[in-house]
């Protein structure tokens, strides 16, 4: 890996691989690290260059006191793409790597997206005081604000070690291996506290739905039939897209939270097929 230095003095590590006209940026998840899409990213071949990332204070990016905030984590995002000089991406958001793409939209919008995929990430993860009890459901949110003040809790506590694996496991099939499993779980260990709980609430506490209808490039929703996030609150997201796609991922194929590391053929597969047929209208811009 190598690294730039952002505007607050942070190092960002970062892998570039491949070769090609098209980009594809690859946005991981809290506490997730760019190594878990080496499968997937092997599996797409050396024709599409691929950046993947690890967030601050994520895996092998440098340790920083502030930034602990989903739009931070965005403007790591800007500043990258200037780094490389890339012009126009397309970009993968995977859990709250979705939240950092969403923001990112929010703030530079769609200009410089070929465009998005969004794997496995309701747009609402906690049970904001507006949300209508019939929309709960809908929307995939999977806590209430007091889950998410205990859950940062522990993290912190004497139990945090075990929290952390037991989160992990939560997130995973049961078809996994343990080699497999205690990897990941390293890699997760790697993000730094107190740093993580507050990135955390930062990230569980927003509200992204009014985001998704200005998404104006060609859009790959993902979702598992296993996984903790609910496909419908997938199928919602698609819905609130215009003209997005969706791809639901049995559970033979990965179809828990991590199918390009825990089944990368088919998870490369629908990735490909959609890039094959994506163009941006912004391609010429």
């Amino acid at each position: 890996m190598t690294d730039f230095t952002t505007r607050d003095g942070c190092t960002i590590a970062y892998r570039d691989t491949g070769r090609g006209d098209q980009v594809l940026v690859i946005l991981p998840g809290w506490s997730q690290t760019a190594a878990m899409f080496d499968r997937a990213i092997a599996a797409l071949g050396p024709d599409l260059r691929v950046v993947s990332y690890d967030h601050r204070n994520h895996g092998e990016s440098g340790r920083s006191e502030g930034g602990a905030r989903i739009a931070s984590l965005a403007a790591d995002l800007e500043e990258l793409l200037d780094h490389l000089s890339i012009e126009k991406a397309h970009v993968l958001g995977h859990s709250m790597g979705c939240s950092v793409l969403w923001s990112y939209i929010d703030q530079h919008g769609t200009g410089r997206l070929a465009s998005t995929i969004l794997v496995d990430q309701p747009s609402v993860c906690a049970l904001v005081p507006w949300l209508e009890p019939s929309e709960q459901a809908t929307v995939g949110a999977i806590m209430d604000f007091e889950g998410a003040a205990a859950f940062a809790s522990s993290l912190l506590g004497p139990d945090s070690d075990k929290v952390r694996a037991d989160f992990l496991t939560s997130m995973l099939t049961v078809d996994l291996g343990e080699d497999d499993r205690a990897w990941m779980l390293a890699e997760n260990m790697k993000l730094a506290m107190p740093f993580g709980a507050r990135l955390l609430i930062d990230h569980v506490t927003q509200d992204w739905r009014d985001v998704l209808p200005r998404i104006d490039v060609p859009t790959l929703v993902t979702a598992g039939t296993v996984s903790h996030v609910v496909p419908s609150s997938q199928t919602w997201i698609t819905e609130q897209i215009p003209g997005a796609e969706l791809r639901i991922f049995s559970r033979e194929e990965g179809g828990a939270h991590f199918p390009f590391f825990e089944a990368p053929e088919p998870f490369v597969a629908a990735l490909q097929d959609f890039l094959s047929h994506t163009t941006s209208p912004h391609q010429d811009a």
